[in-house]
């Protein structure tokens, strides 16, 4: 008869740089390995996002990176969608409104909205990017054309035209880079409203999630998703708990120690810990303290 000892232990944890294959043994979240998202090849996709894609009972997430100058056609899908940029800067339209999200910033698109997403033409762009499971990591384009990626001016099919710096487009686009009629873009640092102009998510700006929780910060919530950006001081730690929303753990900077399921992990920086609902977990900074994108489906309010 076979022990508990016997069985390997589940993975919580994942480090996006090791995922170009599937992990051995069980994993808390499905894993498909790093690979072209839209298509096998770039001329046969709409986009130029490479990343390996976890997927949850109700959230899905992937570490996208986009080569500089190019990105998504026009697309759609019937899930909503937040990115945290990590590096670089994303354009992109949504619902013909001209955006710009530059780093340490949240882009939410709501379903089924029509968009692009891209990359300016100063630096590659990485973004964490996160959904409901609605639908899968990408949506089917516009014009139901797989014929490549979409370009900005100086790049690929484009590559004629005279490049812009990033600067040149954002000065083309008008004064507001988060959206005009609509809040598209949620800077932590400049969270107050635009008087006459909507939001597409619930914002709450001095987030302290309690429940014995160390970590503070903001909390951005849309139809299915909720992503809080929070800060945890060096050395500190959360309390064991356990609620009913399934966890991604994204992070940004620094690093975290885990305990989950009663298994204590490492989670570096630009590595995510997956916490299924129900499982008893605690986050602990280590001395340099960290920042983490963490996300939850909306069927209960935000937990810590």
């Amino acid at each position: 008869m076979s022990s508990l000892s016997d069985h390997p232990a589940i993975r919580y944890v994942y480090d996006f740089a090791q995922l170009d294959s599937v992990p051995a043994g069980p994993t808390s979240a499905r894993v498909t390995a790093k690979r072209l998202l839209s298509g096998p090849t770039l001329a046969t996709g709409k986009s130029s996002t490479v990343g390996a894609v976890l997927a949850g009972e109700h959230l899905i997430v992937t570490l996208g990176r986009q080569a500089r100058g190019s990105g998504a056609k026009a697309h759609t899908h019937p899930n909503e969608q937040i990115n945290f940029i990590v590096q670089g800067v994303m354009t992109g339209e949504i619902e013909g409104e001209q955006v710009f999200a530059p780093r340490g910033t949240l882009l939410h698109t709501p379903a089924r909205a029509v968009h692009t997403g891209m990359a300016c033409p100063d630096e590659d762009l990485v973004f964490f990017a996160m959904k409901d499971t609605r639908h899968g990591i990408v949506g089917p384009p516009v014009d139901g054309k797989y014929d490549g990626p979409n370009y900005l001016p100086g790049f690929g099919t484009r590559a004629g035209e005279r490049m812009q710096s990033t600067a040149e487009l954002m000065a083309a686009c008008g004064r507001d880079t988060a959206g005009v009629k609509t809040r598209y873009i949620y800077d932590f640092a400049q969270l107050a409203e635009k008087p006459g102009r909507m939001s597409s998510a619930a914002v709450t700006p001095q987030f302290n999630p309690g429940r014995g929780m160390v970590a503070s910060g903001s909390l951005v919530s849309g139809e299915t998703l909720h992503v809080a950006v929070l800060r945890y001081p060096a050395g500190a730690g959360d309390a064991l708990a356990e609620h009913a929303n399934e966890q991604f753990s994204f992070v940004v900077e620094g690093a975290l120690t885990a305990e989950v399921g009663g298994k204590t992990f490492s989670v570096g920086q630009h590595c995510v810990v997956h916490i299924p609902a129900g499982v008893p977990h605690g986050l602990a900074a280590g001395s340099a303290g960290a920042l983490v994108v963490t996300l939850q489906d909306t069927h209960h309010a935000f937990a810590g």
